[in-house]
């Protein structure tokens, strides 16, 4: 059945109405979401560009403070103090030039504020010592961190080329640090920061209900608060040059500043809905003028959708049950205009004839259908009859008398079956024996060059098939597969129990030459092969045949054979056909 195609359905009455009123409406509506986006659009922007000049305000303190500490460190680092700890030539000196560098280091941590701890570590002598900011870090704190640096100089895991940004994010333990690190010939002076310390003044900023504000290292993992951003979905690997929304189900404005100092970016995460919060009046009338504008498009199609479009469904309807096949559908309609009670009755009547029409034109189909199936069936016998002739003629000539009655027995069944077989449907046990009187034949033809094999379980024998089905493939390998090589036919049939239906499997090989891959080509794809006499093959014959008699219920393959390279056929029948004429 034709599909309806979409250009119809575009002209549609239906369609144009209510594309008419949608025109005079969906403007007002869609300038009035556009407005509402665009407002929303404008508040997140000036609330991003807010926070991010205040987050890139206290990065830049938090970096010049680094700066300071990193720069103090290079400056201790190139002097004689720290590098005349490898050079002592005994303990005291060791330790007396430890004690200098140790008060020098606690007079000057005072200055940098951003710092938490200076350390020094003689990789020579295995000597570590820190400074420290405050007394507020416990003892455990701080052997976890001296235990961590040791580890990271030893296992040499820290920058050791000059960067830009030398302050790297280490997490040890459930704390997150600040490290960076110089080396003065086999000493090495650092210093680290907990970045909950860099948080404090940032406290005071009101971010929202539910946001916050945290640092995140450049490969967008957060560094802090991290139930914040994992509970919420929250994604951090994006850039952070503009502001974008993230979350699964509660959304969040994220703004960051990337630090010039260090490996970590500090990062703003603004509750979406907080943002919002100052524009309820304004959204609720935009809101209320677009509902009331959605609300006028049903009342302005009700009156339409009454006195025209429920009649003109009830007539599509009965048209597109009619295009799927149900012929008896009628159009029936009630307290309706004039116009449409009219075009009911010419419908009605007018499928009434068409479906006597219907019945007539089906009935000439088939009869149609069997003339064809009657010609393709005789289209086999001249041909064979020609071969057969051949072949008494040749042992006529070597006067084989003995090889002639046989052949001649052999005919005699051959044509016999062939000339009363006038139906669509024979047994299968028929078949095979029809199959067999003409391998004998081949077989006095080729002695010693042709065998052959037929396997079939006897509860099958009564199943009904399609004349010839067998035969003709068993031909056309001997007529096209056979070489200067011997030849074996074999044919396998087995019964295949299936969930919808039980089916028969026949299986038709040979050793002979094979399908070339053109014929092997076209026959897969269901197209008839034609030989260079423009003759159609008898597979085609076959096949066509086979797809008059059974329709889509039923499976062919061609194939050649792997190892003998033979040609192969499969073919798989539905055992309970319609067994029209079969006698």
């Amino acid at each position: 059945m034709k599909r309806h195609n979409w250009r119809g359905s575009t002209l549609s009455l239906r369609l144009k109405l209510t594309f008419s009123v949608l025109v005079m409406t969906l403007p007002l509506v869609g300038m009035l979401f556009y407005n509402n986006f665009y407002s929303i659009h404008v508040v997140r922007e000036q609330v991003a560009n807010s926070y991010k000049n205040s987050l890139a305000l206290y990065m830049n303190l938090i970096d010049s403070g680094l700066n300071d500490a990193s720069s103090y460190m290079s400056n201790v680092a190139n002097g004689n103090d720290l590098i005349s700890l490898s050079h002592m030539a005994n303990d005291e000196e060791y330790n007396m030039a430890k004690v200098y560098l140790f008060d020098k280091l606690m007079n000057d941590i005072s200055l940098h504020s951003t710092v938490s701890a200076f350390f020094i570590y003689q990789e020579q002598r295995q000597d570590y010592m820190d400074v420290y900011n405050t007394l507020r870090y416990s003892f455990e704190e701080r052997a976890r961190v001296q235990g961590y640096v040791i580890d990271l100089i030893r296992e040499k895991r820290f920058p050791k080329a000059f960067l830009t940004k030398r302050w790297q994010h280490y997490r040890i333990g459930q704390q997150d640090y600040l490290i960076d690190i110089v080396l003065a010939g086999d000493t090495y002076f650092g210093a680290w920061v907990k970045t909950d310390e860099l948080m404090g003044p940032l406290r005071s900023i009101a971010i929202g209900e539910g946001g916050g504000m945290l640092f995140a290292n450049d490969r967008g993992e957060p560094i802090m608060d991290i139930p914040l951003v994992h509970d919420n979905g929250i994604e951090l690997h994006q850039g952070l040059e503009d502001y974008y929304l993230s979350g699964t189900e509660r959304k969040f404005l994220v703004v960051g500043a990337p630090s010039n100092r260090g490996n970590f970016n500090l990062v703003a995460l603004i509750p979406d809905q907080q943002i919002l919060a100052n524009l309820p009046y304004l959204q609720q009338i935009i809101w209320f003028i677009t509902f009331a504008a959605l609300l006028s498009v049903p009342v302005g199609l009700f009156f339409i959708r009454r006195d025209l479009m429920i009649p003109l469904s009830k007539v599509v309807f009965a048209m597109r049950r009619v295009r799927g096949g149900d012929w008896s559908r009628r159009v029936e309609l009630r307290n309706t205009s004039e116009e449409f009670t009219i075009l009911a009755e010419s419908f009605n009547s007018m499928m009434t004839e068409i479906e006597l029409l219907r019945v007539n034109v089906f009935e000439e189909q088939l009869n149609k259908q069997r003339e064809e199936l009657q010609r393709l069936q005789l289209q086999v016998n001249p041909h064979f009859f020609l071969n057969s002739l051949n072949i008494v003629y040749n042992l006529a000539k070597v006067k084989n008398f003995d090889l002639i009655m046989k052949m001649t027995m052999s005919l005699i069944h051959y044509f016999r079956f062939l000339f009363r077989s006038n139906t669509s449907y024979v047994k299968l046990g028929s078949e095979l024996e029809h199959t067999r009187n003409y391998l004998n034949i081949q077989e006095l033809r080729f002695p010693g060059r042709l065998t052959w094999s037929i396997e079939a379980p006897d509860y099958l024998m009564d199943t009904p098939v399609s004349l010839l089905i067998i035969q003709s493939f068993v031909e056309n390998s001997i007529k096209h597969g056979f070489t200067n090589k011997p030849m074996h036919i074999s044919v396998q049939i087995s019964f295949e129990d299936e969930e919808r239906q039980s089916s028969m499997r026949i299986m038709i090989e040979d050793t002979g030459r094979g399908f070339d891959d053109a014929v092997l080509q076209e026959l897969q794809a269901g197209n008839s092969v034609v030989n260079e006499k423009g003759e159609r093959t008898g597979i085609w014959n076959v096949q066509r045949r086979l797809r008059l008699l059974y329709k889509e219920s039923i499976s062919i393959r061609y194939f050649n054979d792997e190892e003998s390279h033979g040609a192969v056929v499969e073919m798989i029948l539905p055992t309970d056909p319609e067994m029209e004429g079969m006698t």
